[in-house]
């Protein structure tokens, strides 16, 4: 049967986190009826919150006949005027419903922006590492070239001016068109937060070399430490800049399974295309009535956001004396799912195909799913992100797991070490054999 060249390209694209999650969700691990299943750090869901949700999500949701036939595709108007309010109080921007686009999910909304603001071939830069999924949505479809933007271990991974201009040079040399920037802030996978002056100097290079903004907030609720979360949006907005922010329900709410992302532009065009996109993957009537229930319950809404960040920051914490504990060096998180941990001294070689190697003996012997640090572009090799919204036990556990795997590695070197010491030293002269 023939297949069309984009065809084959997509049947030929490889989605190692998905692949990855895939298997760990077809033997996952619990602590009594499955205790050797695997344990999943490397998908980033928040798995601490859906009892606090559970009784919102089971409500009756109030679907009248209207619910039931076609809506507007790209959300109902009073789901918009919803989450408006919701971006309005916890971003500080000024967004209004008609400004607001609904589609089944973030990397939905994001495919659907790069189709309108990019031609083919044409880039985005992006500060790396970078969430590796951002290569799929960018790419698959529309055709648009992720340029990293190198941040380094050694310099606390600051993005600075230097590194977004070496990115800007670098695509120059390639001959790539750079039509803007993706910045994700709260950052993923490195689990900060951006200050003020950073984002400012996000928001003048943008403005220095007329590159669109799009903000990916996907984690601004889920931030715990002492750096409030500050909007790039916001910041845009202030100076007079356009900006695309893109946001979902998947981490903040836990809420995955509910494919629902938007996007908010003061861009006519931009709203325009991403609305006629928007045809092709809605997000479904009774999911809306859902989410507007949700969003809408002012003090619930609160209460549960303010209990999730405390959650978020105890497994946090709980994940960083396991790691310190094992002697597992990682970037301290102030925000997100995930810790960025240096696996380095566990390499035999400074290479990314060992760093690989070790990301499999990890997944087979210990059964425990860790990112490697390649599917993030990090510029070095031996860093990998391990997500930790899960509870206590499975954060013990796959530490343990781990910390067993790599002992073995090291008490395997060690014997190897030795018999190549009592080698050498029996074939001395006078060494007695």
């Amino acid at each position: 049967m023939y297949i069309s060249k984009r065809g084959t390209r997509i049947l030929d694209n490889n989605q190692p986190l998905v692949a990855a999650h895939y298997r760990c969700a077809s033997d996952p691990w619990h602590p009594q009826s499955n205790p050797k299943g695997y344990i999943n750090f490397g998908t980033a869901e928040n798995h601490l919150v859906f009892d606090l949700l559970q009784k919102k999500l089971n409500a009756k949701p109030g679907i009248d006949e209207h619910h039931t036939h076609y809506a507007e595709l790209h959300g109902m108007k009073h789901f918009r005027e919803a989450l408006a309010g919701y971006l309005n109080e916890y971003t500080g921007i000024q967004a209004a419903a008609d400004q607001i686009v609904t589609a089944a999910g973030s990397s939905a909304i994001l495919d659907m922006v790069m189709f309108g603001l990019c031609e083919p071939g044409e880039g985005m830069i992006l500060p790396a590492p970078y969430y590796a999924g951002f290569d799929h949505d960018l790419k698959t479809r529309v055709q648009v070239e992720a340029i990293p933007a190198y941040t380094r271990p050694e310099d606390g991974y600051s993005l600075t001016l230097e590194v977004l201009q070496q990115a800007l040079l670098h695509a120059g040399k390639r001959t790539i068109k750079v039509r803007g920037i993706i910045i994700t802030n709260p950052h993923n996978p490195l689990g900060k937060t951006y200050d003020s002056e950073t984002l400012q100097m996000i928001v003048n290079f943008a403005a220095d070399h007329k590159l669109q903004i799009v903000a990916d907030e996907l984690y601004m609720n889920s931030v715990f430490g002492d750096k409030p979360f500050v909007s790039l949006a916001k910041i845009a907005a202030d100076a007079g800049i356009d900006v695309h922010l893109v946001y979902g329900f998947a981490k903040d709410f836990g809420l995955s399974g509910f494919k629902t992302g938007l996007l908010y532009t003061k861009s006519e065009k931009l709203l325009q295309v991403v609305k006629e996109l928007a045809y092709f993957m809605p997000v479904s009537n009774a999911t809306q009535q859902i989410l507007t229930n949700l969003l809408t319950s002012g003090a619930f809404l609160k209460r549960f956001i303010a209990e999730n960040k405390l959650r978020l920051k105890n497994a946090s914490a709980t994940l960083h004396r396991l790691l310190a504990e094992a002697d597992f060096p990682a970037e301290r998180t102030d925000a997100g799912f995930f810790a960025w941990v240096d696996l380095s001294k566990w390499l035999d070689s400074d290479t990314f195909e060992n760093e690989m190697q070790l990301y499999n003996y990890v997944l087979e012997q210990a059964r425990v799913n860790i990112m490697p640090g390649q599917f993030f572009h990090n510029p070095e090799p031996g860093w990998y992100r391990l997500c930790y919204a899960r509870n206590e036990e499975m954060l013990t556990e796959g530490i343990r797991r781990i910390k067993s795997a790599l002992q073995a590695l090291d008490d395997a070197k060690a014997a190897t070490n030795n018999d190549e010491d009592e080698e050498a030293r029996v074939i001395q002269p006078g060494g007695g054999i």
